[in-house]
């Protein structure tokens, strides 16, 4: 028989780097998906960083810019992109804010974000970059005194 999960009730948000982002449903319970709001402001958004594991993004308000495999992409309201496991990818909110629903297809999307939690930058990035390793994210960014 299968199981149908039911969450009644979305947990409040946590912080990652200035993105608000609330786990709808993660960890076991969601298998194989998780989905998650992200909330941010203009110039918010990850580096460069891959993990093995595919995700989606839908556009709820506002514009943000995608880079997969080195294309970019500005995705509005109402757009879609999806991002291959593997894939190096990035994005930025180039509105004043934007909001975007996420579904990942691997539950340590949302364990990591849980964990980096508070976490702030430039203090915590060794912190961040350990701990998105922990959990198959990886950054790609210079080393200290390498330029871009």
């Amino acid at each position: 028989m299968r199981t149908v999960h039911v969450i009644e009730k979305a947990p409040a948000p946590v912080t990652v780097v200035g993105e608000a982002i609330t786990i709808l449903a993660g960890g076991d319970l969601s298998k194989p998906f998780e989905m998650h709001i992200q909330e941010g402001v203009q110039g918010g958004g990850p580096p460069l960083h891959y993990h093995p594991w595919d995700e989606a993004f839908y556009v709820v308000d506002g514009e943000v810019q995608v880079t997969v495999e080195g294309k970019a992409t500005t995705i509005s309201s109402g757009g879609y992109v999806h991002i291959p496991g593997g894939s190096v990818h990035a994005y930025k909110n180039i509105s004043p804010t934007a909001k975007m629903i996420g579904v990942v297809s691997d539950p340590r999307g949302g364990q990591f974000f849980a964990a980096v939690d508070q976490l702030k930058v430039p203090q915590d990035l060794p912190r961040i970059l350990q701990i998105g390793e922990e959990y198959g994210v990886i950054f790609l960014l210079p080393k200290p005194g390498q330029s871009r």
